[in-house]
């Protein structure tokens, strides 16, 4: 071979970081550009690249517990057993919410995003689809409103990441919950504050803080609720039960209480339901009057959290997989 010509540059890969390009790709929409910014650092292309690897996993999972739903239905048509436990997508389907007759109205606060870290974004949003899947299957579906969603934000970004989340049966919205309704409707619902929920109030909307924080911003809705010059109300957990243990309610917890409740359950009995027995509720003896009504006075009340939902994976997947069959 002549050694004047020269020998044309290779075209082989390298090995030790072709991995890496696959998953941290300028194609990707999730990925840095690395000519759009400076240059990424090794700790956030670790980073990086350790979430969009958890991302292909989660799809294969998802694969994998679709093929085990079909193999348990496909058993259970074999041995002549029900295919489901809950109700039917024709039943969820009619079960639409009208919003111009529930008697209570539920909003969930998202505008604290850029308060909490993503992974509690995910947590905060999760339990959104969890309300989201009770509501759809109780028989008195409760109007249910998102908002204060951030355009471009955090917990807009974790919902996108739920197929066909735009069908579902909830008002999103980028607004204030103040400039949605009327100011003396609104009850927001705080631990911290001094009014007790002891009845729902008719034409009334119980406001829940969509805020995942570990008690780093304790007392932070209670504060925002002040400051508005808004109603604000507690559940009434010391009023019906005896716990060992401060009792930090999820979103989707404070809910289903409220969902419970307008459904005619007693507070005792819903409190106990929805904790989880790993707290140790205990009923307290000399509880007080157990009103479950609909109160159509203005007497002010509150309500709290609730407990880790009936939320399976298999809800979740119906849900993401069948949104289209509720309305926006």
């Amino acid at each position: 071979m002549d050694k004047n010509v020269e020998e044309e540059p290779s075209l082989a890969v390298d090995e030790t970081t072709s991995k890496e390009e696959q998953l941290v790709s300028p194609s990707d929409p999730d990925s840095v550009s690395l000519a759009e910014g400076e240059p990424m650092s090794k700790r956030k292309r670790k980073k990086l690249l350790k979430m969009q690897q958890w991302e292909v996993k989660k799809k294969e999972k998802r694969l994998k517990e679709k093929e085990k739903m079909k193999q348990r239905k496909l058993e259970a048509i074999q041995a002549g057993l029900p295919t489901r436990n809950g109700p039917s997508r024709k039943e969820l389907k009619r079960n639409k919410i009208d919003y111009s007759k529930s008697d209570i109205t539920i909003a969930v606060d998202l505008s604290f995003d850029e308060m909490m870290i993503d992974k509690d974004v995910a947590k905060c949003v999760k339990q959104l689809l969890r309300i989201y899947t009770m509501n759809r299957r109780s028989e008195k579906p409760i109007p249910l409103h998102f908002t204060g969603i951030r355009p471009g934000g955090a917990v807009e970004k974790h919902l996108k990441r739920n197929d066909g989340y735009q069908h579902w049966d909830v008002k999103f919205s980028g607004e204030s919950f103040v400039d949605l309704f009327e100011r003396d409707k609104l009850i927001y619902l705080s631990s911290e504050s001094d009014n007790v929920l002891t009845t729902l109030e008719k034409d009334h909307v119980y406001v829940i803080g969509g805020l995942v924080d570990h008690n780093q911003y304790k007392g932070h809705c209670h504060g925002l609720a002040s400051e508005m010059g808004i109603r604000h109300a507690r559940l009434p957990l010391s009023e019906h039960i005896v716990i060992k243990t401060r009792t930090i309610l999820t979103i989707n917890q404070v809910f289903e209480i409220l969902m419970k409740v307008q459904l005619g359950k007693p507070w005792q009995e819903t409190l106990l339901e929805v904790l989880p027995m790993r707290k140790g509720a205990k009923p307290k003896e000399d509880a007080v009057g157990d009103e479950t009504k609909i109160s159509d006075e203005s007497e002010v009340t509150e309500s709290t959290e609730m407990k880790e939902a009936v939320s399976t994976h298999e809800e979740i997947e119906e849900t993401n997989n069948n949104g289209n069959e509720a309305t926006s």
